[in-house]
Formats: C-alpha cells, structure tokens, sequence
C-alpha cells in the first residue's frame, strides 16, 4: 500500500476504527498507518486592498520631512565598533 493512497475512515465513539473498514481499503493487520488530522483553514483572501480606508492621509508636508529625515540617517551613516 503506498503512502500517498489516502482514504478517510471515521473514528468511533470509543476512539477506536473498525478493523473490517480498515481492511476495506486494503491494511492488512500489523501496518503502521500515519494519521493527519483535517484541520479546516479560512479561505485565503487577496491582500489588495485589505488596508483601504484603515491607514491615516499623509500629506505632502509629512512625506517632505520624512524623506528629510530618511536623508539625514543615510548622511549620518553606520557606526562600526572599533576592532
């Protein structure tokens, strides 16, 4: 029987899985059987768009100071411990 074969079986009240519905799909006494839980997963959704209206305008005056202040920090540059 090959890994990849699945089937899905039913695990009973008590736990347990009816030898006669393993053997129905060919495991024969003795298999070692790998379980994986179906875990159920919320639909993937397209992150366009996903902020719209939620994030604050930013005006010309912000972007200006920003991009000023993003200019000093690269003039500054890295500072390297001494070795």
């Amino acid at each position: 029987m090959s890994a990849d074969a699945g089937f899905e079986v039913v695990v009973g009240a008590d736990g347990g899985i009816a030898p006669e519905e393993l053997a129905r799909h060919g495991v024969r006494p003795g298999a070692h059987l790998r379980i994986v839980a179906e875990v159920d997963r919320s639909p993937i959704r397209p992150a366009y768009g996903a902020l719209r209206g939620q994030l604050p305008g930013v005006s010309w005056e912000d972007f200006e100071a920003a991009s000023r202040l993003a200019v000093e920090d690269v003039e500054s540059g890295p500072t390297f411990p001494d070795r």
